[in-house]
């Protein structure tokens, strides 16, 4: 994706950016899942090959001034541009987790990296 759509780099600037598809294929092949609740909240923790783990939790999308599914489902924009005005997404709910693609301007969750 072009820096100009990459909102974690326009907002946190620097070395930070959206993850691509690859990197959020990797958390769904190389990575164990374990859906849980941390301080309320509902989502995954993540744990890699090294044993280190992220929370991802489960906000839901914002279309409009609403938000679906929160608590039940997790969408997780990536950087990596599917044709046009559509991303790659990584999607979860309590039993499943994948990649699709979807329009841009629905309101996804953003999960900042830095190189």
């Amino acid at each position: 994706m072009a820096a100009s759509y990459d909102v974690a780099r326009h907002e946190w600037g620097g070395k930070w950016r959206l993850p691509t598809k690859t990197e959020q294929e990797e958390l769904c092949s190389e990575c164990s899942w374990e859906w849980t609740t941390l301080n309320g909240v509902n989502g995954y923790r993540i744990t890699g090959p090294n044993g280190n783990s992220i929370f991802l939790p489960a906000a839901g999308y914002r279309y409009g001034m609403s938000i679906y599914y929160e608590g039940k489902n997790g969408y997780y924009w990536s950087s990596t541009i599917y044709c046009s005005l559509n991303s790659y997404y990584l999607y979860y709910d309590n039993s499943y987790h994948g990649m699709y693609y979807y329009a841009r301007y629905d309101g996804l969750t953003v999960r900042p990296v830095t190189d």
